[in-house]
């Protein structure tokens, strides 16, 4: 996808060029599909509404945010001026980079979805907003959130360079914890008990194991085959270099 460098033995510049491909132009479609569900709402709500949701601090980082996760992803994929900073992770990183991908694009859309008319571009609650915990809300209290972290890992893995790898996350991590404590503040000022008793209940970004569904497909997986599976197979082949001793 990007320019190889002319300077570098051919299967460095084979390894660049083509082993990730892919997943660049994966990254690509990705970045310009967003670009297109977004831009009725850049349309609406900048520059006309963005001083009104976002203060100083916030507007800061959904700049950097942008440059992160759009700007320099474009600048990396189109041209080879960041390729003196790439490195190389093993092939089997290409399966969890998809993964955390395509989750976090499922799970911001997912959260959209499930918020309805209760969604603000902003922190501020109006009136006919109702405290939603359904849905995916039902694990996580602020997945809109958990879903930039997962881009941000995803976008480490599929960019394998070090100044536009991580260069979403750094910005995202900061911007979330900041806009939660804030959003925190509102949603209980809000629905006051009602929104304490669903924050117990509920974690901020990570669905609580032992009550979820994942949790229960892990156990069973290690009761399959962590436990009788393994054990009746180690007894078997014990058993068998007993026999062949023996002989």
């Amino acid at each position: 996808m990007r320019p190889a460098r002319k300077n570098l033995p051919y299967f460095v510049c084979k390894t660049e060029t083509m082993d990730r491909a892919y997943l660049e132009i994966i990254f690509l479609c990705g970045l310009i599909l967003q670009i297109i569900l977004i831009y009725p709402y850049l349309q609406d709500y900048f520059p006309r509404k963005l001083h009104q949701y976002f203060n100083k601090r916030e507007r800061l980082y959904l700049l950097l945010m942008t440059i992160g996760f759009q700007i320099l992803p474009l600048i990396y994929i189109l041209s080879s001026w960041f390729s003196w900073f790439d490195y190389n992770l093993p092939r089997w990183t290409e399966i969890p980079a998809l993964l955390f991908y395509f989750f976090s694009y499922w799970l911001f859309f997912r959260a959209y979805t499930d918020l309805g008319k209760s969604w603000s571009p902003g922190w501020g609650i109006q009136e006919e907003h109702v405290l939603v915990t359904t849905g995916i809300f039902k694990w996580v209290r602020h997945p809109m959130y958990a879903s930039f972290a997962s881009i941000g890992v995803a976008q480490i893995l599929m960019l394998q360079n070090w100044m536009v790898g991580p260069a979403f996350l750094v910005f995202a991590v900061p911007f979330g914890k900041y806009r939660i404590q804030r959003e925190e503040k509102q949603l209980i000022l809000h629905f006051g008990e009602s929104y304490l008793e669903y924050r117990k209940k509920t974690r901020a970004l990570i669905p609580e194991m032992r009550n979820s569904y994942f949790a229960l497909v892990i156990r069973r997986i290690r009761r399959a085959f962590g436990g009788s599976y393994l054990i009746t197979a180690f007894k078997s082949r014990l058993a068998r270099a007993r026999r062949m001793g023996s002989k």
